[in-house]
């Protein structure tokens, strides 16, 4: 009887222990954050477009705030921006500042070991709810760590009065669900991590689908020391577009990658992205669009973080047209102070546009920026 009994106390503290190790692990985080981005912008007046550079001052880029952390195997993440734009037709010189959702989702962990307080981006996880995948490699770059005052213009487009009014490439947020691993940054060699997403691919302020079928995108992703990073993505979306009765379905096949490293004081990224659209309902020729970038900074040997360099962009929204591509050529710096959760950036950006349509809309714009 009395080996029994001490039998059955180690089994108890066997199974115990493990509990009472997790135990001094918090179940339920939270943690806050924000940042606001506010600009100066100055665009050359075209003279013969009423529309184009009439408007230089103060411009919020973001007023973000948010909460993320985790209940045991949940990571949650949401947040909201008070900086954007809406306009109420294309090309419009008046804008108003709007407040809308820019995250929503959960990721449940699906592998890996206890304790889940101590989240490991190298888990397997199903994310659900309304995110940005790894389809628009922007994805990879918050805007904290941004290193000019502008994402790539086939990410952006051409904004209203900086130009002639012109959509992105890249596919902006939408509601979903993925199955991904996002891998650590390594201390050395590589990283592999996958996405493999299902979302509405509607517009992304949406409240649901445009029609009855999702947009499917796969992308891998490899992470190297130092921040450095390469991603490769193809998307499938279904789309109608149009008000009833006149609603039209088109089908796009995107192609997208990215890559950012750090040699030395050198910080070299780029990006591109294609897409071939179909036009389904109408039978017409199909059209095709592509946008890329390439940029190099150079770290100065500072106190605090400086850095100069410059940025190669185009984008072509469509082949159809012969008026629509733009190349931009911008050169800028930044100056960050850690200790005050502050950045100020600086650039000036040349346009050009194809020869058919010669608009002058150079620009210079600074940047501030304090995260929360």
């Amino acid at each position: 009887m009395t080996h029994a009994w001490v039998r059955g106390a180690v089994i108890a503290c066997a199974l115990i222990a493990p509990r009472a190790a997790f135990a001094d692990e918090p179940r339920f985080t939270s943690q806050p954050f924000g940042y606001l981005r506010m600009q100066y912008i100055f665009v050359q007046d075209d003279p013969n477009v009423q529309f184009i550079g009439r408007d230089d001052g103060f411009e919020l880029q973001n007023a973000r705030v948010g909460v993320f952390g985790h209940l045991d195997r949940v990571y949650y993440f949401i947040d909201f921006d008070g900086a954007i734009d809406e306009r109420a037709q294309i090309n419009s010189p008046q804008g108003k500042l709007g407040v809308a959702l820019r995250d929503a989702f959960a990721d449940v962990a699906v592998s890996g070991d206890p304790p889940w307080g101590k989240w490991s981006n190298d888990r397997l996880v199903i994310r659900a709810g309304y995110f940005l995948s790894w389809a628009n490699p922007e994805a990879q770059v918050p805007d904290t760590k941004r290193e000019l005052v502008d994402r790539p213009i086939e990410d952006r487009g051409m904004r209203p009065t900086e130009g002639w009014q012109t959509p992105g490439l890249t596919p902006g947020r939408s509601l979903g669900v993925a199955l991904r691993i996002d891998p650590a940054p390594p201390d050395d060699g590589a990283r592999v991590g996958f996405e493999v997403a299902a979302q509405n691919g509607a517009d992304e302020f949406a409240s649901n689908n445009d029609n009855n079928y999702l947009a499917l995108s796969a992308a891998a992703l490899v992470r190297f020391p130092h921040d450095g990073w390469i991603v490769g993505a193809v998307r499938w979306n279904p789309r109608t577009v149009g008000e009833l009765p006149f609603r039209q379905d088109e089908t796009d096949y995107t192609a997208s990658a990215g890559a950012h490293a750090l040699a030395g004081p050198l910080s070299l990224g780029a990006g591109g992205i294609i897409t071939h659209t179909v036009y389904n309902t109408t039978n017409g020729p199909a059209q095709n669009a592509y946008g890329a970038h390439a940029q190099a900074l150079y770290y100065l040997p500072t106190s605090h973080p400086a850095a100069i360099g410059a940025r190669w962009d185009i984008l072509d929204p469509s082949t159809l047209l012969t008026t629509g591509r733009v190349m931009e050529f911008t050169v800028g710096g930044l100056y960050a102070v850690p200790s005050l959760h502050v950045r100020f950036q600086l650039q000036a950006t040349h346009v050009v546009w194809v020869p058919s349509r010669q608009i002058q809309d150079d620009r210079v714009q600074l940047a501030a920026e304090v995260s929360l």
